[in-house]
């Protein structure tokens, strides 16, 4: 505190008359006796304190308040917009080399103090740079030397983090594809490696990306690192840690992916009130949502939102809906193909059957599904399922015909909820439509046998129901 003095005397008239006024208005008068005693005379503080009737103590403390309230002004407030913070940061330049060093110091504590709240270590760089040079000549530029170190280091752990959170996705979105043995050892390692980086960097940032990384594979996949690991509480500390970033941060926008994750949660568990809060706010920015799969595989609330809607007889909300607003990556094969496979659903509830046979049919013409059986199969049923509605038995006879080779030939024993689904159709084919009793008995077999890795035709499952329920 015994610099405080210096601070008001060396700070600019204006910034002065700011602070003084604010006092005033706020009726602080012992802030502001202070303030004006340390900047117009030489009062010792000893009879400071005998003015204002307090001891040395309280004279302590409000020095120290003092001292936070010429910070907070010198460098506002980091909850502020993104704009408010790169201006403070653009400001340190000129802070540095036209105020005293303890004003300079002052401004760029208080932005430490600020900015440490939520790692935010790229703007902390810019910071402690700054520290370090203007304590060249004293013994803290080693200190801030190493803090600029050490920041340094945490800024590239989190780069790489966020690059393994986009590798992590795009194997993800391949595993959902394929659900291959091979891909989810891959994504067991990308795991490893982010609580790897975690265990030596414990930041807010990589937390939160261990995070998603252990909720999507337990929400989406119903695979757990470990036993103990509590979905629940997870979102919820996720959840809080999100809201508590300041608007600057880059990564409050991540909310929406945690949403989706939410939302997925919710629902698979059957708490529907909260599931429809997250639905909600994920409808009303589903346009941009499949933006986020660098985050987090948000190209699955496409399919999700279907079943939602067909799970609570909202299909209306199907029929008027433009899916030409909704942006996506073009190079992201699993959005595009997902989003191709909703399309074809809509026109279905549509009516319009040969323009969703014409859609999953493009799907099928546009992407190489060679490695990724799984999703291939999931467009093909569908693909049948249409055909045999207007009765094109021929073309829905071919395609089951060659998802049954295709499972033989490779003994595929992982899919025998695939061949019930077969022997249903093939009888739908050979009875022009009509639904047997003995369908109905291997739809429930099907419905048994068609969980986890194997299952498939979400976006179908509740017009399958209707039929052969």
């Amino acid at each position: 505190m015994i610099k405080l003095k210096k601070i008001i005397t060396h700070l600019d008239d204006s910034v002065y008359k700011t602070i003084e006024t604010t006092l005033i208005k706020n009726k602080a008068d012992n802030f502001l006796f202070l303030l004006q005693t340390y900047r117009t005379s030489e009062i010792k503080d000893m009879e400071i304190a005998k003015t204002l009737n307090i001891n040395s103590n309280s004279l302590y403390v409000l020095k120290s308040r003092l001292n936070d309230k010429i910070q907070e002004h010198l460098s506002g407030d980091i909850h502020s917009n993104k704009e408010e913070v790169l201006k403070q940061l653009h400001q340190i330049p000129e802070i540095c080399f036209g105020s005293s060093r303890e004003v300079a110091a002052t401004f760029l504590l208080k932005l430490e103090k600020d900015l440490l709240l939520y790692d935010m270590h790229n703007e902390l760089l810019v910071v402690y740079s700054a520290l370090k040079k203007i304590h060249l000549y004293s013994d803290k530029y080693f200190h801030y030397s190493q803090l600029y170190n050490k920041h340094t280091a945490f800024n590239l752990s989190l780069e790489k983090c966020e690059e393994i959170l986009g590798s992590f996705n795009r194997v993800l979105a391949q595993y959902n594809f394929s659900r291959s043995p091979k891909l989810f050892d891959s994504l067991l390692f990308l795991s490893k490696e982010v609580s790897d980086h975690f265990t030596l960097n414990q930041s807010r940032q990589i937390k939160l990306i261990k995070s998603i990384v252990e909720l999507e594979l337990s929400v989406l996949f119903n695979k757990t690192l470990n036993n103990e690991f509590n979905v629940g509480e997870t979102l919820t500390q996720t959840e809080k840690m999100l809201n508590d970033l300041p608007d600057s941060s880059l990564h409050k926008k991540w909310i929406n992916a945690l949403n989706f994750i939410s939302f997925e949660y919710y629902r698979k568990t059957g708490q529907l009130n909260q599931a429809t809060v997250y639905f909600d706010k994920l409808d009303a920015i589903k346009n941009t949502l499949l933006l986020y799969t660098n985050v987090c595989l948000t190209s699955r609330f496409l399919i999700s939102r279907l079943c939602f809607l067909q799970e609570q007889n909202r299909i209306e909300e199907l029929l008027d809906e433009d899916t030409n607003t909704i942006l996506i990556d073009n190079e992201d094969t699993h959005a595009v193909v997902l989003l191709g496979i909703y399309n074809a659903m809509l026109s279905y509830y549509r009516k319009n059957y040969k323009e969703a046979a014409s859609k999953l049919n493009e799907i099928i013409n546009s992407n190489s599904f060679k490695d990724y059986f799984h999703i291939n199969t999931d467009v093909k049923l569908t693909l049948a399922f249409i055909y045999i509605t207007i009765k094109e038995y021929d073309l829905a006879d071919s395609l089951l015909k060659n998802i049954y080779r295709k499972i033989k030939s490779e003994e595929m024993n992982n899919y025998t909820n695939v061949l019930d689904l077969i022997k249903i159709f093939n009888a739908d084919i050979k009875q022009n439509g009509k639904v047997t009793s003995k369908q109905k008995d291997d739809y429930i077999l099907f419905q048994a046998r068609n969980i986890n890795e194997s299952k498939l035709l979400n976006h179908l499952e509740h017009e399958l129901k209707k039929k052969y329920s």
